[in-house]
């Protein structure tokens, strides 16, 4: 089965692609890597913090709430994933605004082979409380297993970026197109994917988001309503050249302190950056008394806390692994 998104020539024009990865969708798309039978290897590492995390923090209701809306099969409400240009915060605002008649009207669409649980059918009638919740598990999502992995997301989707960069100079959009995935094919003046069913996609000239993500697996994804403004979102292309400087910084300073330092692109203490990267607390001071030392960071007590930032030398490197960011800080 395929989905078939037709093409103007207007259309070519009016192609763009995300400049860093978009929070909400690796966050539905990393729903689906949990819930997997047999996930790619790719996720592996990601796995290995989920379990990390599960066993110290209470993320069970969270997840399950989120799981609820995004299961392991099946459609999901197009307002989890809102168009923005921010980060989480832009994304949780524009949910938390989402009209009540929408959200009742996605949930009915995504649960008709089921029965709604009490919390769905809550959001449905517009439940602040339950409105709240949602938020809240986002939140707590968000924090505890995506943020302090994030290198990890980065990585590949600014490395697949270039790679698409480079098709456009040598090529134009077509080249693009042509080279965005494996399950992914350009028909000009069709792009072809693999999909869970048969569609077709007409974009009548308003153009397309193309969206790489490091969570989407297999298959390409898209809004389930075609009156929403285009996305195509896909998996990240893991093309490589060799080693480059984004690789060559954990040879250079270790895998664990080349993430410190990637965190440390926003300020944070001690405590919070043993989090970020997933460390205890005794080993995140450790690894800032090092970057310290090779005038990377910058160390502030600030009352009883200690606040690590980056130096000149240090944001220059540390930018050069990690361009951009999709966090909203």
């Amino acid at each position: 089965m395929e989905l078939r998104i037709h093409f103007t020539a207007d259309d070519l024009t009016r192609i763009t692609v995300a400049p860093r990865p978009d929070p909400m969708w690796e966050l539905v798309n990393s729903l689906h890597v949990l819930q997997a039978r047999q996930p790619a290897a790719d996720h592996a590492p990601w796995l290995e913090h989920v379990r990390g995390r599960l066993a110290r923090t209470d993320l069970r209701e969270p997840i399950r709430l989120l799981t609820t809306l995004v299961p392991a099969r099946g459609q999901f409400p197009d307002f989890l994933t809102p168009p923005h240009k921010g980060g989480i915060e832009a994304a949780r605002d524009l949910i938390l605004a989402t009209p009540t008649d929408r959200v009742r009207a996605e949930l009915a669409a995504c649960c008709t082979q089921r029965t709604p649980p009490d919390r769905l059918r809550r959001l449905a009638e517009g439940d602040r409380a339950a409105r709240q919740e949602l938020d809240a598990a986002l939140t707590v999502y968000f924090r505890e297993l995506l943020f302090p992995q994030r290198h990890l997301i980065d990585d590949v989707v600014h490395s697949g970026r270039a790679h698409h960069s480079r098709d456009v100079l040598e090529g134009g959009a077509e080249r693009l197109l042509s080279t965005l995935s494996p399950c992914i094919r350009w028909e000009p003046p069709t792009l072809v994917a693999d999909y869970p069913r048969n569609g077709d996609l007409h974009l009548r000239g308003r153009g397309i988001s193309l969206i790489p993500s490091f969570f989407c697996t297999r298959r390409p994804i898209t809004l389930i309503d075609p009156g929403l403004p285009p996305v195509l979102v896909y998996p990240a292309s893991r093309r490589s050249d060799g080693a480059d400087t984004f690789d060559a910084l954990p040879e250079l300073l270790g895998r664990t302190r080349a993430m410190a330092l990637c965190a440390l692109i926003c300020a944070c203490s001690t405590g919070e950056l043993a989090v970020r990267i997933g460390v205890s607390i005794a080993s995140a001071s450790k690894h800032a008394s090092v970057l310290r030392k090779a005038r990377l960071i910058t160390s502030t007590r600030r009352g009883c806390e200690v606040v690590h930032a980056l130096t000149p030398l240090g944001r220059e490197v540390a930018q050069g692994r990690r361009r951009g960011s999709w966090c909203g800080e």
